[in-house]
């Protein structure tokens, strides 16, 4: 029997986790250990520790991390305040692995704490660039602390190896989305509205804005433009689901609560759908917009066009159905036109792997070696290194 704690700290992360928290509870030799933090515990951001509870999953440990500062200053104070309670909880549970998802500051205090305790660290979704974001340097460094690699594209495997990890234990599973999409089955519109509260006539943005601090302008401004860019596209009714936990959220969440305030007739908002609700309510919407990663994954595979606003994404894979403009109410207005007016579009080809992620990430939780402790060393680059896996 091996002990795999799983740490969720965002309602997008647990989204993602849920179908491998599942196929970890039904393999025998697999004893799942769910360590629950971040904004989950948060009531501010909905409180969405409920969602998990109502899945039936036990919770291991609650680690409560936040402050409520949303200051570079509150966030660093707030991670070094975290990485004591991820080691008592680590310690407390004894894993055997513990799983991070991403590259929030969550992940990266928990990363951390495994590596001082010696415990090995299973990465999902490493080697991928947000240029605009530090989120690139934190999930780089988490890479770094991490025994066992799990990519969502062979190119981000690749990426993954020239940081110097072992091509034995970079693993190309696919992302997790594309299980979720594969087995989706979609609210009626009808119902999203109901359960809601919400309009989502025709057309109707579905939006998501998340501040990053090495984006092309100020979130600030950069949300100012969005939701000016919004307002200037005539008819168009807007959804807007709650920013992340992130330095300078409390601007954009000010900005956008006045927003919904001032148009309530053309304006709607969601803190948090949950992974089913929002994915339903996507596909009932004529674009998607915003600088969530949604807007470059979620939306191409759905065939719902969207627009992309700023760096925070820049370096992922950019499918022909999104459209990057310019940061400017006007240039941002006129490609929210020419996406509602192109229509759904072609389900975009994935490079996100098959579905199947989740069983076969289980699979090698169970079957890789995993030394204790995660002794490992430096892989340089030779030719013939880009072998799958």
């Amino acid at each position: 029997m091996r002990t795999i704690a799983v740490v969720t700290g965002t309602r997008a992360d647990y989204g993602l986790l849920r179908g491998l928290l599942r196929a970890i509870e039904d393999e025998p030799q697999l004893d799942l250990r769910l360590i629950v933090t971040g904004t989950h515990l948060s009531d501010a951001f909905g409180k969405t520790v409920t969602e998990i509870e109502r899945d039936g999953f036990a919770i291991a440990a609650s680690v409560p991390i936040w402050s409520g500062g949303d200051t570079a200053l509150a966030a660093a104070a707030d991670v070094g305040r975290a990485v004591p309670g991820y080691a008592e909880a680590l310690t407390k549970i004894a894993p055997d692995v513990v799983v991070v998802l991403g590259d929030r500051l969550e992940a990266f205090a928990v990363a951390a704490a495994a590596t001082i305790l010696s415990v090995p660290v299973a990465h999902i979704h490493g080697g991928e660039v947000t240029e605009g974001a530090m989120d690139d340097a934190l999930r780089h460094s988490i890479t770094k602390m991490s025994y066992l690699h799990f990519t969502s594209t062979a190119d981000h495997r690749a990426r993954v190896i020239q940081l110097g990890e072992d091509p034995q234990r970079v693993y190309f599973h696919g992302a997790p989305i594309v299980d979720i999409l594969d087995t989706f089955d979609a609210m009626p519109r009808h119902a999203v509205e109901k359960d809601f509260g919400i309009r989502l006539p025709d057309p109707t943005a579905l939006v998501t804005f998340h501040p990053a601090i090495m984006d092309v302008a100020p979130a600030e401004r950069l949300v100012e433009e969005l939701l000016a860019g919004l307002l200037a596209v005539d008819d168009l009714h807007v959804v807007i689901t709650g920013s992340n936990s992130d330095i300078g959220t409390d601007v954009v969440r000010e900005r956008i609560a006045r927003f919904v305030s001032d148009h309530p007739e053309r304006v709607d908002y969601v803190e948090s759908f949950g992974q089913r609700a929002y994915l339903s309510a996507m596909r009932a919407a004529s674009v998607v917009a915003g600088n969530s990663s949604s807007t470059v994954l979620e939306a191409p595979v759905m065939g719902v066009p969207s627009v992309l606003i700023g760096d925070r994404q820049k370096g992922r894979p950019i499918a022909a159905s999104v459209e990057v403009p310019e940061p400017t109410a006007e240039a941002i207005a006129a490609a929210v036109r020419r996406r509602v007016a192109a229509g759904p579009t072609m389900v975009a080809e994935s490079p996100f792997g098959t579905p199947g992620f989740a069983a076969r990430t289980a699979a090698t939780l169970r079957d890789a070696e995993i030394p204790r402790p995660p002794k490992k060393t430096f892989h340089d680059l030779e030719q013939g290194d880009d072998d799958d896996r």
